[in-house]
């Protein structure tokens, strides 16, 4: 029984710590799917689809790696919900790659561990620890049509277990998985004025994720829906020079799970001075979630190759901030 709770607790803690940065999904699985990855773009208000230059763009939006004139990797580490387990993490690497001429291709993997916990058989007999987790691999790619407009869509397999056969009464081992595809677009707007003032560097990003079908365990009459996703974003760089750069951006996320669920709204900038130190905040409005919170994070870029980030996001009420770290790397 107490493993049964601590799994139950762990997950739900998942999930609500996962809402303020992923949407409130509802009644869905793989929480793996909905924890945003990058230390930058979650102290932008998590806020980053219409942006998506970096190795992280696969699962903000896809059609962003066609934007990227180089190749790149991004690794970030996260401790999800510290003031209540220890052994609770998620993990992201992604890279892509550049092909000159045809496109961009990118591989990911997302890891998410609930710990360990002391695993006991119906009939309460010790059998040692266990460990739950997800893992979910993905592959990507993304193509230009034209100077101003790109497309990417990513196949990916998420596989969760959750408890050894032994600890079941079933005597099945509570495993699931399933296939989805996420797809998007990022339309670079060309200039335009606007009262005689020139617009410029504005991009309009859309993206849908996870459609795939649902995830069953033990009993198919108890499958779980994957926590689909429509995410509309727009962003802007009113200063851009040597010295400085300053983005601004805005976001919308429509859950496609449970539809009377609100939407959540994210609203973040960076400035970034002499290719050096960038500055973040951000803003997350999630109703259902009960998060209207702030994030803010710091960057630190050496030799315009590597950079290394920070950021401090909310989770849902009286659950402590969490603190997420990524490193990136330009070749």
């Amino acid at each position: 029984m107490a493993r049964t709770r601590r799994l139950i607790t762990i997950s739900l803690l998942i999930i609500a710590a996962a809402s303020s940065s992923a949407f409130a999904q509802g009644e869905s699985g793989a929480g793996s799917l909905i924890i945003p990855p990058g230390a930058r773009a979650n102290g932008m208000g998590q806020c980053f689809g219409a942006i998506a230059d970096d190795a992280t763009a696969m699962w903000w939006n896809p059609a962003g790696m066609a934007f990227v004139d180089h190749h790149a990797i991004d690794l970030m580490h996260s401790q999800l919900v510290p003031d209540l387990a220890s052994d609770v993490f998620f993990e992201y690497l992604g890279g892509i790659y550049k092909i000159k001429g045809i496109g961009t291709i990118g591989l990911a993997i997302q890891y998410l561990t609930y710990g360990e916990w002391e695993a006991t058989s119906p009939e309460n007999i010790p059998l040692g620890t266990a460990s739950s987790y997800e893992i979910a691999p993905m592959i990507g790619g993304a193509l230009k049509l034209g100077d101003h407009l790109a497309i990417g869509m990513n196949l990916k397999f998420v596989y969760i277990n959750l408890a050894p056969a032994e600890v079941t009464v079933e005597g099945t081992s509570g495993t699931g998985s399933s296939v989805a595809v996420d797809f998007g677009a990022l339309w670079k707007i060309p200039d335009f004025g606007v009262s005689g003032a020139s617009i410029r560097r504005m991009n309009l990003g859309l993206a849908v994720s996870n459609l795939g079908p649902s995830i069953t365990y033990m009993n198919r009459d108890q499958a779980s829906p994957l926590p689909r996703n429509l995410r509309a974003s727009l962003a802007w760089a009113p200063v851009w020079s040597e010295v400085s750069k300053w983005y601004i951006t805005g976001e919308i996320n429509r859950p496609m799970v449970e539809f009377e669920r609100s939407n959540t709204y994210h609203g973040g900038t960076e400035f970034l001075y002499s290719e050096l130190i960038a500055l973040r905040l951000g803003y997350v409005y999630d109703k259902d979630g009960n998060i209207e919170s702030a994030t803010y994070g710091l960057g630190f870029v050496f030799n315009n190759t590597v950079r290394i980030d920070w950021a401090s996001i909310p989770q849902s009420k009286d659950l402590a901030r969490v603190h997420r770290w990524s490193l990136g790397v330009n070749f």
